[in-house]
């Protein structure tokens, strides 16, 4: 009798319990989430049916607003092994992530499980990290990567920091390209929040005030760098993101502020439209960019954001997105996370005014 892969469905639920029980001593799958996996959501569950018996599943995660795909859990029952059940499940995840225009599919496997890294290595996947302590009997992860469609990748090294408060993603993502440009930096929260202090803009649309495009250019030039402002407006940034003319008063105070600072320290502010030409010869400068987002096509939040463009070609960028997930799983997806060049393009626009703001960071010439 063949074996057929298919999208797995809530009938499927206590055969897969059942298989994640003899699979896994840790790091199980719970039941609800497989309720969750089986609906509709940035996910496919696929199993591998031989006359209604399960012999394996695979579980693929995606992360909305990139082309990024990740193989969260693939498991074969004892019964199935040898048979090449993975390889046809490894097939067919790899198909549907092709179908979603995925450019990269990403897995962890325990550093142990030979059997695993030989089929991976098999397949064209190749390791670019190691994970300390990520399974919960305290195992290391071999994380490993396969690119998916033909456009090649930019491979140029790129840091990560993950902020520590709510409302420092501008400090994490500044300092992101600072490490990026200057080796032997290492950022810190002493530093993430000095930043914020420094670009705040006192208010925001709830809670602490978010950083000001123009008060991390100063911030950048405080600390040597030689920032370029890219800016499509004149207006005070975020002023229609608050209510109460107090509010918006004192936001215009800061912002003038800033300018007073900016034309003091002779940074450099560029006007423009910002349109999608304008962006992809700004992220062709090869330098460090700090990009302010829209977080609708991510998680449909709409609030502002800043991210670390780490690499960018003529198909993608990647960026760096420096506020930690709700899942602990998901951290590696924030990584060198890679974004259809017009899916970004229409990400870096937040609010009413699609206010546009790109910082682009060199060292002093002097360096």
């Amino acid at each position: 009798m063949t074996i057929s892969i298919r999208a797995g469905t809530r009938f499927d639920i206590d055969a897969l319990l059942a298989l994640e029980s003899t699979s896994f001593a840790t790091d199980r799958i719970s039941r609800r989430s497989f309720m969750r996996f089986v609906s509709k959501g940035a996910h496919s569950l696929l199993v591998a049916d031989r006359g209604n018996e399960i012999l394996g599943y695979v579980l693929v995660l995606f992360r909305s607003g990139t082309s990024l795909a990740r193989i969260y859990s693939i498991a074969v029952s004892n019964a199935a092994r040898g048979q090449g059940v993975a390889s046809k499940l490894l097939t067919h995840a790899e198909l549907i992530a092709s179908k979603r225009y995925c450019l990269f599919i990403r897995l962890e496997v325990h550093t142990e499980n030979s059997a695993a890294l030989a089929l991976y290595e098999k397949f064209g996947y190749k390791s670019f990290t190691r994970l300390k302590q990520y399974y919960e009997d305290g195992g290391d992860a071999e994380q490993l990567e396969k690119r998916l469609m033909p456009s090649p990748p930019s491979t140029a090294p790129a840091p990560y920091y993950q902020q520590t408060t709510e409302f420092t993603c501008g400090p994490a993502s500044l300092m992101m390209a600072m490490q990026a440009l200057t080796k032997g930096y290492q950022p810190s929260a002493h530093e993430e929040l000095q930043i914020w202090r420094e670009a705040t803009t006192i208010f925001m649309t709830a809670g602490h005030g978010g950083c000001s495009p123009h008060g991390l250019a100063v911030s950048a030039h405080h600390r040597g760098y030689r920032p370029i402002l890219y800016i499509n407006t004149e207006e005070t940034p975020f002023l229609d993101s608050v209510r109460g003319e107090d509010k918006k008063r004192v936001l215009s105070l800061v912002h003038q502020s800033f300018e007073q600072q900016i034309t003091e320290a002779g940074i450099e502010v560029r006007q423009q439209n910002l349109s999608a030409p304008e962006i992809k010869e700004i992220l062709s400068l090869n330098l460090p960019v700090v990009a302010l987002i829209s977080t609708w096509m991510l998680n449909r939040s709409k609030a502002p954001h800043w991210v670390f463009v780490s690499n960018a070609n003529e198909d993608f960028v990647y960026i760096n997105d420096p506020d930690p997930p709700d899942a602990p799983w998901q951290a590696d997806d924030y990584r060198r996370a890679p974004i259809p060049v017009e899916n970004f393009v229409r990400m870096a626009s937040f609010g009413r005014r699609k206010l546009r703001a790109l910082l682009v960071l060199d060292k002093q010439e002097n360096e």
